[in-house]
């Protein structure tokens, strides 16, 4: 078996283009599923429970999970979980 000329080299850092890019995919996403709970909430008192209800189930999943980015994102949802009830 030959080895290799030389030793491959490391994955390049992401481009800051591309770093933009995702973190404008993410602010877009996170709008529109704001908005989307907006809109659902105000459709009567039968969708306001079952969106508050679907908040809390996501919480509880999160917290399960029990690493930082979830614990972090749990603590989001429970932020605007007070809105919605």
């Amino acid at each position: 078996m030959a080895l290799p000329a030389r030793a491959p080299t490391p994955p390049e850092a992401p481009s800051p283009t591309w770093q933009i890019g995702v973190e404008v995919d993410l602010a877009t996403a996170l709008a529109l599923s704001r908005a989307a709970t907006r809109a659902l909430l105000e459709l009567s008192p039968l969708a306001h429970r079952e969106i508050t209800a679907a908040l809390e189930h996501e919480i509880d999943v999160l917290e399960r999970q029990s690493d930082p980015l979830s614990l972090a994102a749990a603590n989001a949802v429970r932020q605007y979980l007070p809105e919605a009830a």
